[in-house]
């Protein structure tokens, strides 16, 4: 619904009788939305195939929403890409593109009953246990602490919330941006490492739990005798990343998603903390799946590449294309807006001109149209769709649209 009316002149407020309207609207689909969240089904309602075996993830035409009072925010706005086996895919935007909304929707933290994924599918080839008809974990023959995995790929986006404990936590992980306060402050760190050992592997013993705990601390390069007892206020900015990291690891997840994780850190403790997640990478059977507004972060641990602009991915490719050989005027706009030592005394900083469209009335036409100086008289019509431009390199840009037609 519009918030905006022409009536002799535009407006820009609501009056009573469009609000009551919006309300109503809003909160039919959000209890139509919560009771399919909070369903009772079978397994195989959310169980799916991947497109290609090769991916860990596939997000495929993603819609996650917020209902308020002036409308419903589209924050993910049918969004589509990949995260292959052992790769670092790096999501890159200004503030407010999604990107964190993506990533949260994977992990089904989005904060209901105003925020909602509204469509589209979060396919996720899942390692687990396997179980009997109890539910319980099934041992190999002949052992007594080591058990049956099977593959599975499941539909996150389709899975009742009560089951998403299946995943959460154990096959995928997520470090926040912000440690002190993804941490517990009135239990210690060994306590809050040890509770992971304990949700996600059967039969674990205190023991194991902090046998297991003092080796993901020591993996991040941290002395378990100096940190194990200790509170989160007791620690550095650096030292709470790294637990946070430890945190995420335990379970052995296949799929890291790391938001911001450098972002409250100072710069000689991000660029150990980037260090240290290559050397994680490089060590797990997984991926990564890292989010940030930094470029400089993504061209040094990025594998793939992905742009997003106003809820959509406006482009996508490896790291060379995007870097090396940018397609979209706003991707060009955000390479060159990024500080270099070699800007000339006296040089403005280069800066993108305008503003993001009011997330709740979007436009017809290409989001960035407004700020844009390469724009076309195409530009004013539909959306663009995604053009391939190589075999791994996509873009949303009528300019690549008109390049295809010809030839």
């Amino acid at each position: 619904m519009s918030i905006f009316k022409k009536e002799k002149g535009t407006r820009n407020y609501l009056t009573n009788k469009e609000i009551k309207a919006i309300a109503k609207s809003n909160a039919q689909e959000m209890k139509r939305l919560e009771a399919y969240k909070n369903r009772k089904c079978e397994e195989s309602e959310f169980l799916t195939e991947m497109k290609n075996p090769e991916n860990i993830l596939e997000i495929e035409d993603l819609h996650t929403s917020f209902f308020t009072e002036q409308g419903v925010v589209k924050a993910v706005n049918g969004v589509s890409y990949d995260v292959p086996k052992n790769a670092v895919v790096g999501v890159v935007g200004e503030s407010g593109c999604g990107k964190s909304v993506t990533s949260m929707s994977v992990m089904r933290l989005i904060q209901g009953p105003t925020g909602q994924i509204v469509d589209g599918s979060i396919r996720f080839k899942s390692h687990e246990y396997k179980r009997n008809e109890k539910g319980e974990p099934i041992l190999k023959a002949g052992s007594t602490t080591e058990y049956e995995m099977v593959d599975k790929v499941y539909d996150i986006a389709k899975m009742p919330i009560h089951e998403i404990h299946r995943i959460r936590g154990k096959q995928i992980a997520m470090i926040f941006q912000e440690p002190m306060t993804s941490l517990n402050p009135v239990f210690t760190i060994g306590e809050q490492l040890d509770e992971v050992t304990f949700f996600h592997i059967p039969g674990a013993t205190k023991e194991m739990a902090k046998a297991k705990s003092e080796e993901m601390l020591r993996l991040v390069g941290i002395i378990p005798e100096n940190v194990y007892g200790a509170f989160p206020h007791e620690l550095s900015g650096g030292m709470r990343q790294r637990v946070m990291i430890a945190m995420a690891l335990a379970a052995e997840p296949r799929l890291i998603i790391a938001d911001e994780p450098t972002t409250a850190l100072d710069v000689t403790i991000q660029a150990q903390i980037l260090d240290l997640l290559q050397d994680i990478k490089n060590k797990i059977d997984g991926s990564i799946l890292l989010i940030t507004h930094d470029l400089g972060v993504i061209a040094e641990m990025a594998d793939y590449v992905v742009v997003m602009y106003a809820g959509k991915v406006i482009e996508k490719g490896t790291v060379y294309e995007i870097f090396q050989d940018p397609k979209h005027p706003y991707t060009i706009g955000l390479q060159k807006s990024k500080p270099t030592m070699n800007l000339d005394d006296g040089t403005e900083l280069y800066n993108i001109p305008g503003n993001v469209p009011n997330p709740i009335n979007m436009p017809g036409y290409c989001y960035f149209k407004e700020r844009c100086a390469m724009c076309t008289r195409k530009c004013s019509g539909d959306y663009p769709g995604m053009v391939q431009v190589s075999p791994t390199h996509f873009v949303a840009c009528h300019l690549y649209d008109e390049e295809k037609n010809n030839g």
